[in-house]
């Protein structure tokens, strides 16, 4: 397995100007990382000539790029898919240029309880439509589990849908923290889903994944993270002989009063720690 960090991660000083791009490649070099995923809302400029030079700067970083990303909400009504598809297009463009191999996407959330079902449906017509255009591009399209009240917020959700899309150019994308039950998944439980087992979803879905997100939080001083265990995480990917990345998400704060740790001091511990769960593997 392989370490990556995320743009996200940087939002607020990327937003700010007191970091660009660049800047966060080279901060992933100097972590000594393999790899750097991006998301779209993150750049400040999408024109060739400026994506050409972000390629460059990966390849004299010596990284992959390991994943470009883009929200899209395909559970809204079909009325409202045509910004959806535009967003997922133009991220597909940048991928292209970038020569990411993946790009994560949404299923979204139904608008409402009780059109679960009909936006279940619509979403997964529009993820194969996603895949079908990605595929010319070579690029697979990555499903990513996502919140409390998404269609995919369990394991048998993600089955379901992967199912359902039925291409072959979709894939999934394992969030460690975004699944029903955990401390870090977004939004209030409902009733049904209040005492589910997120471990558990992770089990059910690690021999799908072909990306890992590994969730932090309020990492302790080791870098390990309080939510999520992550060397039973670790021994089910390792059960599965997952090869991939493992990228680092870093929400600071979740589940306590206060704003949480700064990125630049809780990444680099947890990276660490995840070099230290990893030395020696196989």
């Amino acid at each position: 397995m392989k370490i990556s960090n995320y743009s996200l991660n940087y939002s607020s000083l990327l937003a700010a100007g007191k970091m660009d791009i660049p800047g966060f490649l080279s901060l992933c070099r100097e972590l000594d990382l393999e790899g750097a995923s991006l998301h779209l809302q993150n750049l400040t400029r999408t024109d060739s000539d400026y994506l050409k030079q972000i390629r460059r700067v990966y390849l004299d970083s010596g990284l992959s790029v390991s994943m470009f990303t883009v929200t899209t909400n395909f559970g809204l009504p079909e009325s409202l898919h045509a910004a959806e598809f535009s967003k997922a297009q133009e991220a597909l463009r940048i991928a292209e240029l970038l020569g990411a191999p993946l790009l994560r996407v949404f299923a979204g959330s139904p608008p409402a309880e009780a059109e679960r079902l009909k936006a279940f449906d619509r979403a997964a017509r529009a993820v194969r439509s996603v895949c079908e255009e990605a595929a010319r591009a070579g690029i697979a399209v990555g499903l990513q589990n996502h919140n409390h009240g998404a269609l995919c917020r369990t394991g048998d959700d993600v089955v379901a849908f992967v199912r359902k899309v039925d291409h072959t150019n979709l894939t999934f994308v394992l969030d460690t923290g975004q699944f029903a039950g955990s401390r870090g998944a977004s939004g209030e439980a409902p009733a049904e889903l209040r005492n589910a087992d997120f471990m558990e979803s992770i089990r059910r879905t690690a021999p799908l994944a072909r990306y890992v997100r590994v969730k932090f939080y309020n990492p302790r001083g080791d870098g390990s993270e309080p939510f999520i265990d992550y060397d039973k995480v670790l021994d089910i990917l390792r059960g599965v002989h997952y090869p991939g990345f493992i990228d680092i998400v870093y929400e600071p704060g979740k589940g306590t009063p206060g704003p949480g740790e700064d990125v630049g001091t809780a990444v680099p511990r947890i990276v660490g720690f995840l070099r230290s769960k990893l030395r020696g593997q196989a």
